[in-house]
Parts: C-alpha cells; sequence; structure tokens
C-alpha cells in the first residue's frame, strides 16, 4: 500500500513537472511570436550587409548559416526599437544598422534575441550633459527607462577602428545585457549570471589582476567593478578575438559561455 501511494505521488509530480515545462514552452513562444509588438522588418540590402561587414569584423567569422540568421535579426531589432536621433545627419541609418548589428552580434546565440531590457535609443550629435546623473556623457544605459543613450561622434569612432578595442556601442549594449538577464531564469540567464561571478571572483585573484597589469590588453577603466570589467572585455571580445583567445583564454572561454557563443570561439583562432 506504502509503495503504491508513493508510485502515485511521484507519477503525479512528474505529470506536473512535465505539464509545466509544457506550459512554459507554449508561453515562451507566444510571449516571443505573439505577445512582442513587431513590425514589419526592411530587408537588409547587399550595401548594408557590406557596410557591417567593413566596420564590424567579427561578422566575418560567422558561418553561411549564421550570417543569414544574423542578417533577419538586424532588421527585427532595427524595426522593433525606437531610435531617436537629436540631430539630421546623413549618418543616422548608418548608425542605425551599426547598433543593430552590434546588438544582433551579442546575442546571436540566445533563442529570446529581444533584449527586454531596451526600448529607446537615443543618439546626440556629440558629447552631451544628462539631467539625471548631472554629468557630461559620451554613452549610458539607464535601467529604469530601459533606455541607452549614446553620442554620434563616439559610436562613429569606436566603429572607425575596429581594432582598437574602443567601441562605444558594444560596450553600452553590454550594461543592458547585464540587466536583461537579472531577474530572469532561463538557462541562458543561469550560465550569463554563473559567467558574471566568474569575472566578478577574476577581478579579486592578485595573480590575474597582475597579468593584466602586465599586458595591458584591458583598459584599466575595467577594473573599476564587474560591470565595468564585463562591459571593457566585451569591447576586446569582439573586435580582437584572436588576441583575446590567445591573452585570455580562460575569460574568453568564459564570455563565450556567456554568449553562448561556441562558434565565435572556434572561428575566432583560424
Amino acid at each position: 500500500m506504502n509503495n503504491a501511494f508513493g508510485f502515485n505521488i511521484f507519477a503525479i509530480i512528474a505529470l506536473i513537472c512535465i505539464v509545466g515545462y509544457l506550459l512554459y514552452i507554449i508561453y515562451y513562444a507566444v510571449d516571443l511570436f505573439a505577445l512582442s509588438p513587431r513590425k514589419k522588418n526592411k530587408v537588409l540590402t547587399k550595401t548594408e550587409v557590406d557596410f557591417i561587414s567593413r566596420y564590424l569584423p567579427a561578422y566575418k567569422l560567422l558561418s553561411v548559416v549564421q550570417k543569414e540568421k544574423f542578417k533577419k535579426r538586424v532588421s527585427r531589432f532595427r524595426a522593433n526599437k525606437k531610435f531617436i536621433f537629436y540631430a539630421d545627419s546623413r549618418k543616422n541609418e548608418e548608425i542605425k544598422i551599426l547598433l543593430s548589428a552590434t546588438a544582433t552580434f551579442l546575442t546571436l546565440g540566445f533563442k529570446d534575441y529581444r533584449i527586454t531590457s531596451i526600448d529607446r535609443i537615443l543618439i546626440y550629435p556629440s558629447e552631451y550633459f544628462s539631467n539625471i546623473t548631472k554629468q557630461n556623457h559620451l554613452g549610458e544605459y539607464n535601467p529604469r527607462l530601459k533606455t541607452l543613450v549614446f553620442s554620434e561622434e563616439h559610436i562613429t569612432n569606436g566603429f572607425n577602428n575596429p581594432k582598437d578595442n574602443l567601441n562605444l556601442g558594444v560596450h553600452e549594449f553590454a550594461h543592458a545585457l547585464v540587466f536583461n538577464f537579472k531577474n530572469k531564469y532561463t538557462n541562458s540567464a543561469t550560465h550569463f549570471k554563473k559567467g558574471l561571478a566568474n569575472m566578478n571572483e577574476l577581478l579579486v585573484n592578485q595573480s590575474f589582476l597582475k597579468r593584466m597589469e602586465d599586458t595591458t590588453y584591458f583598459r584599466e577603466y575595467g577594473t573599476t567593478n564587474v560591470h565595468e570589467f564585463f562591459a571593457v572585455a566585451l569591447e576586446n571580445y569582439v573586435e580582437t578575438p584572436t588576441d583575446f583567445t590567445k591573452i585570455f583564454p580562460e575569460l574568453f572561454d568564459v564570455i563565450t559561455t556567456m554568449l553562448n557563443f561556441e562558434a565565435l570561439k572556434l572561428n575566432s583562432k583560424s
């Protein structure tokens, strides 16, 4: 009798788990494809793809299949995020493409690539004064307003030299990604937060800090806190992945796992 009762309890628990998982899958699909507002996507032109390839060299590391997925997601990001420019410029569409491509590249390994922590992207002509921090900024992320803010001048400078490990777009998107996963409990979020914890441990490891100082591969600003460390390291990850994997292979692997991006890890070594 006790065995039968125990079996029935186990069967009920198993059934609840299975039903719960199926409901989660259904909710995820509905949320991603039905509940989220979506605008008509404008397919990337060959000129736009060539433009991305020129200013985001990491695009060339992708396989043919990944490049197709990448192009579709860039179109979706561009169509579904609100871009606000505070000056008329012939570069507005170029900036929109570069930022959409950056966001897409960083989330290419995720099934849910929307970055729900971002609703709007504001672009000023140059350095601007923030009414929130009461300071001048080149770029910032406001989690409460789900808003990214950039200086067009410094965005352009970051992409004009794609090998100097200084990319304002990548840096601020990194901050948005941290908040994107903060209160989520998916596998992607779990891996991301675990990676951030690993990076936090490196920041208090004197041997690792000495290596950072000796190599000067990372900017000193990265040692401010773990969020800035991730943002600075991600700039290097995108712009000089071959150097990164040679100089700091263990950290490269941590970020690769955080982004679920094994393909970049393999291709960067070729």
